[in-house]
């Protein structure tokens, strides 16, 4: 495909010129809410192929003790929600320019891979590569939770009266803290997968755990709209840059202005120059991408 990257090592980040001041200038990037995105299925998809894997491993027996251990360890799952920025693997796309660049009017900025893994390690909120795959028959925690599903039912079929009772007193068995992990990071792997029909945005995330969100990321904050409210959390890049010992403008390879953009080259990079950020001005580029606006 023409518009991907020959650069592996750089991810696209399609926006506003409003969130690019926030950015660049502001030295800030928003991670928000996965549950209120485009997708409807954010974190439940994986959940839900998931369960189909494991339990096409099981005999019938099984399925109950199965529905039993999904129901227990995923009692809290639909109040949690893990909080991302996203990127492409592909530049100047028209796909990308039309969804998330207010349909080619606003720019893309281009990031060094390498150095935006190192802050969003740093910073709380890991850079990720989302899975599309339909099928998870062959991933390592279906067996796992398939496995643990067996030893469990098993168990139960052989204790007596006396063994269930007295399980019941005693302390959590490593059975039930293995079950207690794998369940974790069943949850935490949740916004790495997407359906399959969202397979052409290539998409890499810098997202936080669905745990603890305020321990690791501070306070949340709230965008009010005419009709909504959204709830974000920041990760500000330059002070993590700073932190890690390289320059900010390292951070970003390009900025493509859109096929649509009002913008000129001229006044971006005046407004470079003017926010101290002289060092982008030679790094600014216009849309090659043919998109018309309707």
């Amino acid at each position: 495909m023409e518009t991907c990257s020959k650069n592996l090592n750089t991810l696209y980040h399609y926006t506003d010129f409003n969130a690019m001041r926030g950015i660049i200038t502001n030295g800030e990037i928003w991670l928000w809410n996965l549950r209120r995105m485009n997708d409807s299925q954010e974190m439940q998809y994986f959940i839900k192929e998931l369960k189909i894997a494991v339990k096409k491993q099981l005999c019938p027996n099984e399925y109950e003790c199965m529905e039993e251990l999904f129901t227990e360890n995923l009692r809290d799952f639909n109040s949690l929600s893990s909080y991302a920025a996203c990127f492409s693997e592909y530049a100047d796309d028209a796909a990308q320019w039309a969804r998330y660049a207010k349909n080619g009017m606003g720019v893309c900025i281009a990031f060094n891979k390498e150095l935006l893994a190192k802050i969003g390690n740093a910073g709380h909120a890991p850079l990720c590569k989302v899975n599309y795959s339909r099928n998870c028959d062959d991933l390592e925690i279906a067996k796992e939770i398939a496995n643990l599903i067996k030893e469990e039912t098993s168990a139960k079929s052989s204790s007596t009266v006396t063994d269930s009772a007295a399980t019941k007193t005693s302390p959590a068995s490593s059975g039930e803290q293995k079950i207690h992990e794998t369940f974790n990071r069943l949850i935490t792997s949740s916004p790495l997968f997407k359906h399959p029909s969202f397979i052409s945005e290539k998409e890499w995330r810098l997202v936080s755990l669905p745990y603890n969100v305020n321990e690791y990321l501070g306070s949340p904050h709230f965008f009010v709209e005419e009709t909504n409210i959204k709830k974000y959390y920041i990760l500000n890049l330059r002070s993590v840059c700073k932190e890690l010992g390289f320059s900010y403008a390292d951070l970003f390879e390009e900025i493509c202005i859109g096929p649509q953009a009002r913008v000129t080259k001229e006044v971006l990079t005046d407004y470079f120059d003017s926010t101290g950020m002289k060092e982008l001005c030679g790094k600014i580029k216009m849309s090659e991408c043919p998109l018309r606006r309707f």
